[in-house]
């Protein structure tokens, strides 16, 4: 247990961050989910502006320093990664 009077605020406010950003890490991830439940439904255009919410949220949270760079990037490339397969295979279910 904290002995000083600053301590204990220091608790306080690391608890109050810890929510916060608990809620945004939540947040996040709730939208990479609805991204990736959109690209497997097979519809490219409503897939292509839940990912574009998706970066956005991430690159949000990133910049604030609430999620790591790299754990950013990481999620954009996979998202993007699977958006584009999905769209070459509706591409090539159109020319068929």
């Amino acid at each position: 247990m904290p002995t000083t009077k600053t301590a204990e605020k220091e608790m306080r406010v690391a608890e109050r961050k810890k929510d916060r950003n608990k809620a945004v890490r939540s947040q996040t991830k709730t939208m990479i989910v609805k991204a990736e439940e959109a690209i497997s439904s097979g519809n490219v255009e409503s897939a292509k502006a839940q990912v574009k919410v998706a970066i956005s949220t991430m690159d949000k949270e990133a910049d604030k320093g609430k999620i790591h760079r790299n754990n950013t990037a990481r999620h954009k490339s996979r998202l993007i990664k699977k958006l584009n397969k999905a769209a070459a295979a509706s591409k090539s279910e159109k020319k068929s």
